[in-house]
């Protein structure tokens, strides 16, 4: 894992392609807590985070998460076409996450390389999985977009494509 500081320097010294496969095809942000982006949120010139839903509010968050240096990024290894990743508190999974409302395994994302896509679902976790806020349905897969908020228990996380990352550090 590294932080945002630490991305922001690959990116400016790498080209796209070179940070793309140092990094993996996607990565998880760490978002900071609540509060914290509420506050932002509203300092770049959003009325409500409350209230606003959709992109235009994901994007936002996306936008504020960014700005926090030392907010941990969790990239993965470069992939092959198909594979899975396992999400949860067990030190076995790919991705460890050392909270105490996610499950010891939590969920599974799936990287489709032939169509660059990517797949969620939650292993029956006892405190769920939740895409851009609405509970998924345990054992039941679904797509993950570029620039979506994840939520595994209390934890929560932007998914963003490697090459969008890459963009948004180098602005």
């Amino acid at each position: 894992m590294l932080n945002v500081r630490e991305l922001r320097s690959l990116a400016s010294r790498l080209t796209e392609a070179f940070f793309c496969n140092q990094i993996g095809p996607f990565v998880l942000v760490q978002k900071p807590p609540r509060p914290v982006v509420e506050q932002m949120a509203m300092r770049m010139g959003a009325q409500s985070t409350m209230a606003a839903t959709g992109p235009s509010l994901e994007a936002m968050q996306l936008a504020v998460m960014l700005r926090f240096d030392e907010l941990i990024v969790a990239t993965l290894p470069p992939l092959r076409s198909v594979d899975s990743l396992s999400v949860g508190r067990l030190p076995s999974c790919d991705l460890v996450i050392n909270d105490p409302s996610v499950s010891k395994e939590h969920a599974r994302l799936s990287w489709h390389g032939q169509t660059d896509t990517s797949t969620i679902v939650d292993l029956g976790s006892m405190n769920g999985t939740q895409l851009n806020g609405h509970l998924l349905d345990a054992h039941k897969e679904y797509y993950v977009q570029d620039g979506d908020l994840v939520r595994f228990g209390d934890a929560d996380f932007a998914y963003m494509l490697a090459e969008s990352l890459w963009e948004r550090l180098r602005r």
